[in-house]
């Protein structure tokens, strides 16, 4: 298993380990996705892990469609305590349907933020 918190996150959701994606997160980590009311909505607790059980959910609709998102490996920035994820949705055909980044910001080797910033 890879050394930092991001990478650990996506390689637990990758087996569908929901709750040890969401031990990732600091006890007062929040996920703020692209959509809602805030702009975007901000999650916190136990609502971070329903989130990514219904992601977990969506996948499995989404790969049914011949469809499947395309995460790169993290990269992180000077000050250490940020990394940026570039993913994407693609068909079957490599045709991107969707792409973003996810901007995580870490603490003592957890995830504080994860900001998503989406195209559609």
């Amino acid at each position: 298993m890879s050394d930092n918190a991001v990478s650990r996150f996506f390689e637990l959701g990758a087996k569908e380990d929901i709750d040890g994606a969401w031990k990732c997160f600091a006890e007062d980590g929040v996920w703020v996705t692209s959509d809602g009311p805030e702009p975007g909505r901000t999650l916190r607790g136990r609502e971070i892990r329903d989130l990514i059980e219904e992601m977990n959910e969506q996948a499995h609709q989404i790969r049914a469609q011949g469809m499947d998102g395309v995460f790169e490996k993290p990269v992180f920035l000077a000050n250490g305590d940020q990394a940026v994820v570039e993913w994407s949705l693609r068909k079957e055909d490599g045709t991107i349907v969707q792409r973003g980044i996810d901007l995580f910001t870490l603490r003592d080797d957890k995830i504080l933020v994860k900001d998503v910033f989406r195209k559609a």
